[in-house]
């Protein structure tokens, strides 16, 4: 029987799928902090890694995974977000995002924001993580792609607002039944300001 936390995969292509995803978030976090005060209206002052290791390596059952990935202090004119926890999520489909709820639960708890680097237009090039986990050769389709491709901060007061929706959780056959929620694009501007990756 598959073990539930890996959504139904094997083990070994679960470790797999981790250790690709998670470099490949590493990779589009160090991208976004090069040019997050150049896009936005937000100044990065610093930012590292926050619990677990951002190495993409296998935590065993027992450890604890959840919480977010980075701390930052950013700053937005005259308020600054000191020593913030900030989950980073790359979303590589157009026109929503699937969050599971223990997840929320615990950015809730940590008060925590989520960074989004998402994809806005499919278009044919399929940017999910390819059967190959050749991590260059995807980073050079997502950069070819970057006209369609925005960010956004939800901070931790729309994350409590996400999970004060509780007609809308359900399980998630894609994420292995794990309850979750879906949102739609037209609501990102409800939650958080957008922005091109590109200027």
């Amino acid at each position: 029987m598959v073990d539930t936390r890996f959504d139904y995969r094997s083990k070994a292509t679960f470790k797999s799928d981790i250790k690709f995803s998670t470099l490949l978030e590493k990779h589009l976090f160090t991208e976004w902090a090069s040019r997050v005060s150049n896009t936005s209206n937000y100044k990065l002052e610093e930012y590292s890694d926050n619990g677990v290791n951002n190495d993409g390596e296998y935590i065993r059952s027992g450890q604890s995974t959840f919480g977010a990935d980075f701390r930052v202090t950013i700053s937005e004119g005259k308020t600054i977000y000191q020593d913030l926890p900030l989950e980073m999520k790359w979303v590589p489909t157009a026109g929503k995002f699937t969050l599971k709820k223990n997840d929320l639960r615990a950015y809730q708890k940590e008060n925590a924001a989520i960074l989004f680097i998402y994809n806005t237009k499919n278009c044919g090039i399929n940017l999910r993580k390819p059967k190959d986990y050749n991590l260059d050769s995807h980073i050079l389709r997502i950069s070819k792609k970057s006209k369609d491709i925005k960010w956004g901060i939800m901070f931790p007061e729309s994350v409590e607002k996400i999970l004060s929706l509780t007609d809308r959780f359900h399980p998630i056959r894609y994420m292995g039944n794990k309850v979750g929620i879906v949102i739609k694009s037209d609501e990102f501007d409800n939650l958080f300001t957008q922005y091109n990756w590109e200027v």
